[in-house]
């Protein structure tokens, strides 16, 4: 385990858009993803961005909400050089706003547990285009505030969510073949983990448990206990300390696509989507969160 100073900031999660890319013809990508979560008041969430500075596809800003059985979603397009789009307004320092007729009011969130790292040798290989040019990849989970009008109804936000912020050369259809990832709160710790398969063939668990005081430790393997239709039901997860952390899904709150690449006639694509709900440990401890999986369809 390795102990560092608890995050009091979002450091590399607060990056502003990258405008100077390298000169090379491949899609550069800058994404910031937010999910978010109030239980008591039946809301989940997600702010995806996904801006590029040299490709043309794939940019665009979105907003998904479902409070009680009620779905609302924005979603737009983006410039070369913004995060920004016509109603959603992308804070990297904070969270987000968005003004539009179905969601409107703001998300901010403050740093909760220690932050994971996925770069230079921790990259995740599969979604980067080569390794000599690796992707930054970072989350970090979240005390989340604000207030939001949705569908005419205003809710007070006082929950927690994950962050995650990504820049580099990209295009995930083209580089993966399935993978899985967490981003789970408890009280004592947050989950950031990956299992990855490429098209090369190659799988790789990546990830971290993380405390509140900034330790991080390690995930060494990951697995899945999947239903009938492929969604999520368990996990066990190793950490490199040999803790073994069984975890359960108890229920189910929300469901969202997450489109992350551009429209395409003919060649693979990545579909992913992502599940949100109430978890719980072995031992009794309940906490929250997304479980995001992918899988790269081919037939046309």
């Amino acid at each position: 385990m390795t102990q560092t100073d608890a995050a009091t900031s979002w450091g590399p999660l607060a990056q502003p858009l990258h405008t100077n890319v390298p000169d090379d013809p491949r899609p550069w990508r800058e994404n910031a993803f937010f999910c978010f979560w109030d239980p008591a008041q039946d809301l989940t969430g997600i702010m995806h961005i996904s801006a590029s500075p040299n490709a043309k596809g794939g940019r665009r800003a979105r907003v998904s909400v479902q409070l009680g059985a009620e779905s609302h979603e924005v979603i737009e397009t983006l410039g070369f050089d913004t995060f920004d789009s016509e109603s959603i307004t992308f804070h990297p320092e904070s969270g987000f706003t968005i003004d539009s007729p179905t969601i409107s009011g703001t998300i901010s969130g403050t740093p909760l547990h220690a932050r994971a790292v996925f770069a230079g040798e921790t990259a995740p290989e599969a979604f980067s285009l080569d390794r000599e040019h690796p992707i930054h990849h970072y989350q970090q989970s979240a005390r989340v505030t604000g207030e939001l009008t949705i569908g005419g109804r205003t809710i007070t936000v006082d929950g927690h969510g994950y962050r995650d912020r990504t820049w580099g050369f990209r295009d995930e259809s083209s580089s993966v073949e399935e993978y899985y990832g967490t981003m789970w709160v408890f009280p004592d710790f947050a989950l950031s983990a990956l299992r990855l398969l490429g098209r090369d063939g190659r799988a790789a668990t990546l990830g971290y448990k993380l405390g509140a005081d900034g330790s991080s430790e390690a995930v060494t393997a990951m697995s899945l206990v999947r239903d009938g239709a492929g969604l999520f039901v368990a996990t066990r997860i190793e950490t490199a300390g040999g803790e073994l952390l069984d975890i359960s899904l108890q229920e189910r709150r929300a469901t969202f696509w997450c489109p992350m690449g551009e429209e395409r006639q003919d060649g693979a694509t990545l579909s992913a989507y992502d599940e949100l709900g109430r978890l719980r440990t072995a031992d009794g401890v309940e906490g929250f969160g997304l479980l995001e999986q992918g899988i790269t369809r081919k037939l046309f």
